[in-house]
């Protein structure tokens, strides 16, 4: 692993509960260090601070803003450093971690991967061929239904180096809860952006339905419909892939068992945690109260 990456997890005029953000720092730092790092063999720590002011020249912010319009996504500065703004909702856990992952992953937002056109695609009539996809690890799992809890907080799914075999193999893990069952497939609510080196133009394959097509899936040519090219310039590949995708993946669709299952994890994983403070608390005060008697 090369050096350890320190990312900023830091509220931008919007109040957040302090103890929800350090639950989520917690629960994103731990998603990291347990799951993604052996996986993209990356090194890196997730801290939680109470205002930009607050953050070291050397981390990433994520930035949590109420009014991010359009700029929500990555991002670099004018030197050319990663940095993320996210929206403050119900679900801005999944958008936190999203944004860590795929900064971590790819942290100037360039990276390319060659491989097959993605067989969704052949089968809407695209010629088949040898493209080139950008890295975007959460992107094809994106949408709520296919996140994950970590103490009770949720976080996003992401695919594994493998999303990019050429032909399926038994037993074998294509994003990290396993919801990507085949290599290069893009499931319900997502989407995956890649460059055809014939033409030289930009293309994605979308999940959800959108002011271009309400047919899901369906392919859109970023280049000639969108202003994909010109956000290139100012915010490298990713960051014009997110300023031009907008599907709102956090908010739940129907209600499925999984997501169910999640609220009720919820739950019970914050009754629990108050169980354990105040038998924490209790065992304190015994301490302290059996240290004032012996010293009586």
């Amino acid at each position: 692993m090369g050096p350890t990456v320190h990312v900023a997890l830091v509220p931008e005029n919007v109040q957040v509960d302090p103890a929800e953000l350090m639950r989520v720092a917690a629960a994103v730092s731990q998603q990291v260090e347990r799951d993604f790092s052996p996986l993209w063999n990356v090194n890196a720590t997730v801290d939680p601070f109470s205002q930009l002011e607050e953050v070291p020249g050397s981390y990433w912010p994520i930035l949590i803003m109420s009014n991010v319009q359009d700029a929500e996504g990555y991002h670099q500065d004018k030197n050319g450093q990663p940095f993320s703004v996210i929206a403050f909702h119900g679900q801005w856990s999944i958008t936190a971690s999203h944004e860590c992952l795929e900064m971590l992953a790819d942290p100037f937002g360039r990276q390319l991967h060659s491989g097959n056109l993605l067989d969704q695609a052949v089968q809407l009539g695209v010629q088949q061929g040898r493209i080139e996809y950008l890295v975007e690890v959460c992107d094809p799992s994106e949408d709520a239904q296919f996140s994950y809890q970590i103490d009770g907080v949720q976080v996003s799914d992401f695919y594994t180096p493998r999303f990019f075999d050429p032909e399926a193999s038994p037993n074998t893990h294509y994003s990290f809860t396993g919801s990507i069952d085949e290599p290069r497939k893009v499931l319900d609510g997502g989407y995956i952006s890649w460059r055809d080196p014939v033409s030289g133009d930009w293309f994605q394959l979308r999940m959800f339905p959108d002011e271009f097509s309400g047919n899901v899936p369906h392919v859109l040519n970023l280049s000639q419909e969108t202003a994909f090219e010109k956000f290139i310039h100012s915010d490298g590949l990713r960051g014009a892939s997110d300023r031009v995708t907008r599907p709102k993946y956090w908010q739940r669709r129907t209600e499925t068992p999984r997501l169910s299952m999640a609220q009720r994890r919820t739950e019970y994983a914050r009754r629990s945690q108050q169980a354990r403070a105040k038998e924490l608390r209790t065992h304190v005060a015994e301490l302290i109260r059996s240290v004032r008697k012996s010293e009586q």
